[in-house]
């Protein structure tokens, strides 16, 4: 499984949900894509350590560093679950 290839998509798909439904629904409240806007924030508090920048240019930075944080994520549990399934395999099983 790649993981780290399904989250970034997953993330970069919910946003453009959140975009989408934010100029679609604009004045009609709060909509069902609003935590996929928290699912950066990590990575949107390194953005705002860059002080001075445009509207435009940190919510772009702020796009390619959730994408890089959810890709991150994917690779890391992709080696986890690599490592766990070749212990998995060396172990002697119980089987009497």
């Amino acid at each position: 499984m790649k993981l780290r290839y399904i989250l970034p998509g997953l993330f970069l798909l919910g946003i453009c949900l959140w975009v989408t439904a934010n100029v679609l629904g604009a004045g009609h409240g709060a909509h069902a894509f609003d935590f996929f806007a928290a699912c950066a924030y990590p990575a949107v508090f390194l953005v705002d350590l860059l002080p001075g920048l445009p509207d435009w240019l940190s919510n772009t930075l702020a796009l390619v560093a959730g994408t890089i944080q959810w890709f991150l994520i994917g690779y890391l549990v992709d080696k986890w679950w690599q490592r766990r399934r070749a212990e998995s395999r060396t172990q002697p099983s119980d089987e009497r």
